[in-house]
């Protein structure tokens, strides 16, 4: 059965400013700025019917395996696209190449019946996002920031990391805290979570890396959450 993508609340993307690893804690909050990604059909129904050929989203090439079941960034540049089909079993990648001046980045799903959590990617307009420079250096650093426009009270965080070559790069940690809320995780070159949020709350990042190579971070928002059904 055909997988489909529906956006609960507007989709809007949010950049968040530029911050170097091993800084001391900011001080500076700063206001993120927002994108809205144009729907492609009433409802916001975002499938894989509606969204192939359309650049900057997964697509399944294989004819024989034309349903998309989740997609992930594989570098900074690539989507790779799971895509199954209803007569056969197995699963086949379709890798596809962003569009010039974007960057992938993950996001996911709200849990569906089965407590299942989804991922998926989506190649976003470079100007929308703000990214860091390692500078050749390790330790810790933090950045804080308040959101705009979020409608539904609910947002969608995303970061990943990448190396000099674009591709994924595993850091020590990256943490979240907003109010009471908090997650972390460690060894990790990508981290997205679902969110409750309040106009003008304080969101906090934290990231901690152990190398000196050159990495480069990108952060970026969903106003509200994605759910996946299957029919």
């Amino acid at each position: 059965m055909l997988s489909r993508l529906f956006l609960i609340s507007t989709l809007l993307l949010v950049g968040i400013t530029t911050v170097a690893i091993g800084a001391a804690i900011g001080k500076t909050i700063e206001v993120a700025r927002a994108f809205k990604i144009p729907r492609m059909q009433s409802g916001n129904i975002l499938n894989r019917r509606f969204i192939s050929g359309v650049p900057g989203f997964p697509q399944c090439l294989n004819a024989n395996f034309p349903l998309l079941e989740s997609s992930s960034c594989v570098t900074a540049k690539t989507i790779r696209a799971a895509c199954t089909s209803e007569d056969q079993p197995g699963r086949v990648d379709s890798d596809i190449t962003c569009p010039d001046d974007t960057t992938c980045m993950d996001f996911v799903t709200i849990p569906n019946e089965e407590e299942k959590i989804d991922p998926f990617a989506v190649c976003i307009d470079d100007k929308f996002l703000r990214r860091f420079d390692s500078d050749h250096k390790s330790g810790v650093f933090y950045k804080t920031y308040v959101l705009n426009d979020v409608a539904d009270a609910k947002a969608t965080i995303s970061i990943n990391i990448y190396d000099i070559n674009q591709k994924p790069a595993q850091i020590t940690k990256v943490g979240i805290t907003v109010g009471n809320q908090s997650g972390t995780r460690f060894n990790t070159h990508n981290y997205s979570r679902i969110i409750d949020y309040e106009t003008d709350e304080k969101i906090v990042l934290c990231l901690q890396t152990g190398t000196k190579e050159e990495l480069y971070g990108y952060f970026s928002f969903l106003d509200g959450t994605y759910i996946v059904t299957n029919f």
